[in-house]
């Protein structure tokens, strides 16, 4: 079991942080202007679960972000290391354990791929509508280049058991204003994280891909994915391969759905899932697709290159 902690807290930690770092090319823009939380609408990010946006320039695009990074955006044509912002979350009390302990679990992991790594400020804070909120601040060297990381974090759910961190990177000397805006833009609705009902082939597909998960047989749980799956630039094949890189550790994974609205042979949905009873995960995929009769899972269908 302590092995297993150390594994989850590992890939925890990896995937919080990656994302402000992996280049893109751009994508089309939505054609719908309503924002919701299964279409991409430029300058506003709609998370599905917990229930957040965050507002950033319209011009900006999308990048590739490893799962479970939620969004990440930054200018046309702008480095690796430059300006850009992601959306992240951690499990309370895995990997995070409290909000003001924050800084202590960032700090160990920057140290493990950066130089001279230093707090500027670690202080609380709170967002627009008086959530109480933590405000972070962190320059490093890497790779012989600066970096300047800023971060806002605040628990999202009524629960308390996610830890939703919306961050920014430059490469200038400090941080600018503008880049400090988007993490406090971020406006939560507590109100949407509740199970919600589903109809009872919906129900049953989601038993089944959770217990084909938790068989380890990859085979039987990929034909739960659609050939034509796209997740942000993740395509099928890519899918299977994260899948079997964590099979031998997952013992239990129990999904929630908390939002769902059905559109003909899609539908779209979102939630979370508890995975082997220790930390929350947010479900990345919001939409199914039905293909000869059977439910697939369709991913978000944003094709996102590197």
């Amino acid at each position: 079991m302590k092995k297993l902690i150390v594994l989850l807290v590992t890939l925890a930690v990896t995937f919080l942080v990656l994302g402000f770092s992996i280049p893109a090319h751009a994508q089309d823009s939505a054609k719908e202007e309503k924002p919701t939380f299964y279409r991409l609408i430029p300058g506003v990010y709609v998370n599905g679960y917990p229930r957040f946006t965050v507002r950033y320039p319209k011009d900006w695009i999308e990048r590739r972000a490893p799962f479970p990074v939620l969004f990440r955006a930054s200018p046309p044509g702008s480095p690796p290391m430059g300006r850009g912002f992601s959306v992240s979350y951690a499990s309370i009390p895995l990997p995070v354990p409290s909000l003001d302990k924050w800084v202590d679990f960032m700090v160990p992991y920057f140290k493990r791929f950066a130089k001279d790594v230093t707090v500027v400020n670690d202080r609380p804070s709170q967002l627009r509508d008086g959530t109480p909120a933590r405000e972070l601040e962190i320059k490093m060297v890497v790779n012989t280049e600066p970096r300047n990381w800023f971060g806002v974090a605040a628990v999202a759910t009524k629960k308390g058991d996610l830890l939703v961190v919306i961050q920014v990177t430059t490469d200038k000397a400090t941080i600018e204003e503008d880049l400090r805006a988007i993490p406090y833009s971020m406006e939560l609705d507590l109100g949407k994280d509740e199970p919600v009902k589903l109809p009872p082939d919906i129900h049953e597909f989601l038993d089944k891909h959770n217990n084909d998960l938790i068989s380890h047989d990859v085979a039987k749980a990929m034909a739960n994915y659609s050939d034509k799956y796209l997740d942000s630039g993740i395509r099928k094949g890519e899918r299977e391969r994260i899948i079997r890189q964590n099979n031998d550790s997952l013992m239990s994974y129990k999904m929630t759905i908390t939002d769902f609205v059905s559109a003909g042979d899609r539908a779209y949905l979102t939630g979370f899932v508890i995975i082997n009873n220790l930390f929350t995960n947010a479900i990345t995929d919001t939409t199914i697709i039905k293909e000869n009769g059977e439910w697939k899972w369709y991913g978000n269908q944003r094709d996102v290159s590197r």
